[in-house]
């Protein structure tokens, strides 16, 4: 199961626009990445939970056949959270091993080691977890010998390993049957009142990329690092799609430009994303910033640690976001 209900509030005003599972990245939305992935690990049936502009996953995605999976949706009246999401379609889950991923972050890691890993266990769910680098940041998981789970956010600290949690987890699904139908949270109301019983919850280093794209600017800096990494083929260069139009004397360096973007002659972008449709106008500079569709950049204008975005319902101008470093 793929969660891709969030409102998405930290990305605005990009999640203004479509739900943040639907983002683009490296000129495809998020879940192509998720969904290729998963298909390559032996998946073969998805659930993708919807709330907020639902329209815009099911347009990314259809029925899943182009990814040669099948993808059926869970519409959210109200936001359940990442175990009332789960818990809503608990009858498609079946009683075998689940793999739940979390919908708006960039990962390439081994996903079937960590099936093996949590079935060879005994764990009641397996967690994959990565290097915690700021744990004020990210919550604390805390593991023991053999990689038992020993504390989780809210939980009182105990030494051992202090890693992060992915958002990639794999779980026996009749522990959604412990949860009241309703809005809750794994972590919170499902993983951690079982650690705090004594339960076998599993943690499990995971090798490969992992990028976290909670705010606008740790969506820009991750599409810039992909390209530095080389990652999926891009090469180490600007990723210009086809179809874009690029005048004369453009200077495009290390950035991520959509199909059907206009950049005017002699116009500059320097470690930015353009979006399909967006439009930069003659002579603009415009530099670590992400310039939504159908929104501009004006000729001879200069942007920087920007989000542009268009004109929304009931308004005649666009919004300029500047974006803090984080």
């Amino acid at each position: 199961m793929v969660l891709a209900a969030g409102l998405g509030l930290r990305m605005r005003p990009l999640t203004l626009l479509r739900a943040k599972a639907a983002l683009p990245v490296l000129n495809r939305p998020l879940l192509h990445w998720t969904l290729e992935s998963l298909a390559r690990h032996g998946v073969t049936d998805v659930v993708v939970n919807l709330h907020h502009l639902p329209w815009t996953v099911r347009s990314a995605l259809g029925d899943g056949r182009g990814f040669g999976l099948r993808v059926q949706y869970s519409l959210e009246r109200s936001l359940l959270g990442t175990a009332g999401g789960p818990r809503k379609v608990r009858a498609l889950l079946g009683e075998e091993p689940v793999l739940l991923v979390n919908g708006d972050v960039l990962f390439d890691f081994d996903l079937g080691q960590l099936i093996a890993r949590h079935r060879s266990s005994g764990a009641r769910a397996t967690l994959a977890l990565k290097p915690n680098p700021d744990p004020r940041r990210y919550g604390p998981v805390v593991t023991g010998p053999g990689g038992w789970v020993r504390s989780l956010p809210n939980l009182p600290r105990r030494r051992g390993t202090v890693s992060l949690f992915t958002g990639v987890h794999v779980l026996d699904p009749a522990l959604l049957d412990r949860l009241p139908p309703g809005p809750s949270d794994s972590v919170r109301d499902l993983y951690a009142p079982l650690v705090a019983a004594g339960e076998r919850i599993q943690g499990v280093r995971v090798r490969g990329a992992w990028y976290d794209l909670g705010s606008p600017r740790a969506y820009l800096d991750s599409q810039l690092a992909l390209l530095a990494s080389g990652f999926a083929g891009t090469g180490r260069g600007p990723l210009v799609e086809a179809g874009a139009r690029v005048s004369r004397g453009v200077r495009i360096t290390r950035s991520v430009v959509g199909r059907g973007a206009v950049i005017g002659v002699g116009a500059s972008v320097i470690r930015s994303v353009l979006w399909d449709g967006a439009r930069i106008g003659a002579g603009a500079r415009v530099r670590d910033t992400i310039v939504a569709t159908g929104a501009r950049v004006d000729a001879g204008q200069e942007v920087r640690d920007s989000v542009i975005a268009p004109p929304l319902r009931g308004r005649r101008r666009g919004t300029a976001l500047i974006m803090g470093r984080e």
